[in-house]
């Protein structure tokens, strides 16, 4: 029969052994939390490294003409000074503030493009300039079609048209309202430019509308702009559209621009409402007046409005 002594030490016993087993089961699961955070922590730091511009732009050495072109464009370099990188424009969900189940999506994404990327480095390396030029319309084409497939999603996840600021908010707001209304983006149509730049703008050869264009802009601009800015486009109320005040306006800047103040402002301020074509052929009526040359073509797809206008 048990005494009082052996039961009391077969309790502290008991009372140990479970003091014991808690200790290192909390013990276990503190570590195995504290290395669930490190593995996350470390998860996201290679996300984020393995989007940066350096691991892009150095690490790859297939990207390096890419890079270059990237360099030159208006996501490297703009006058609001905020660069978007690689990874916002070709990692979906990188631009924003992912929810848990985007985040995984995006951890997808890169599993799936790193492994098809590290094999093509390793196995079919672009080697040279002249290898990059001849991949180059290939690899554009497969890029647009993502971005057509996903409705531009890398590029709405930095723009918004209800966020644009400034004075020229309403500009933008009335040109992207046309383009957007159906919810299907289309921002290369006109930004072709926008996230690499493999040659610097110059002047259009070959003429920049047709001299029937132009005549057709002569009479939306007669019966629309004219009562603002002169028949003359000497200006009244409105800013003179031609000459010095032209070059000093325009000169260096891209037909977008222009094409975006007639389809914008000038179309609002007359009451008006021009179709795409319409404000191109207005446009095509200025450039006449402007001394630009006519070609057999007329200007009629938005995708030309990266070309720039000359200086002087």
């Amino acid at each position: 029969m048990p005494t009082d002594n052996s039961l009391g030490a077969s309790r502290a016993e008991t009372r140990a052994n479970t003091h014991h087993r808690f200790f290192w089961i909390s013990s276990s699961a503190l570590g195995f939390a504290f290395l669930g955070v490190a593995l996350v922590a470390l998860t996201n730091r290679v996300v984020n490294w393995s989007s940066s511009d350096a691991y892009c732009g150095t690490t790859c050495h297939s990207m390096t003409w890419a890079n270059a072109a990237y360099q030159q464009s208006p996501h490297y370099i703009n006058g609001a000074g905020v660069r978007a990188t690689c990874g916002e424009c070709h990692i979906p969900f990188d631009s924003g503030h992912a929810t848990a189940m985007q985040y995984v999506k995006l951890l997808l994404f890169k599993a799936d493009r790193g492994a098809k990327d590290s094999w093509y480095e390793a196995n079919k390396r672009i080697a040279t300039k002249d290898q990059w030029e001849k991949r180059r319309p290939a690899l554009r084409s497969i890029f647009q079609n993502y971005l057509t497939q996903h409705n531009y999603i890398t590029c709405r996840g930095c723009h918004s048209l209800q966020s644009f600021g400034g004075p020229r908010s309403q500009m933008k707001l009335v040109i992207h309202q046309g383009q957007v209304k159906a919810g299907a983006y289309v921002c290369l149509q006109c930004h072709a430019n926008i996230g690499h730049v493999y040659e610097q703008p110059s002047s259009k050869v070959g003429g920049w509308y047709s001299l029937a264009q132009a005549a057709a802009g002569s009479k939306l601009f007669e019966q629309s702009c004219s009562g603002c800015h002169g028949a003359k486009l000497e200006g009244i109320s409105g800013p003179a559209l031609s000459g010095v005040a032209w070059k000093q306006r325009f000169g260096g800047a891209k037909l977008l621009t222009v094409w975006g103040e007639i389809k914008g402002p000038m179309a609002e301020y007359a009451g008006a409402t021009f179709t795409t074509q319409q404000s191109l052929d207005i446009l095509a009526y200025l450039l006449q007046q402007n001394g630009l040359s006519p070609g057999d073509n007329p200007l009629a797809d938005t995708r030309e409005l990266s070309d720039t206008l000359p200086e002087k």
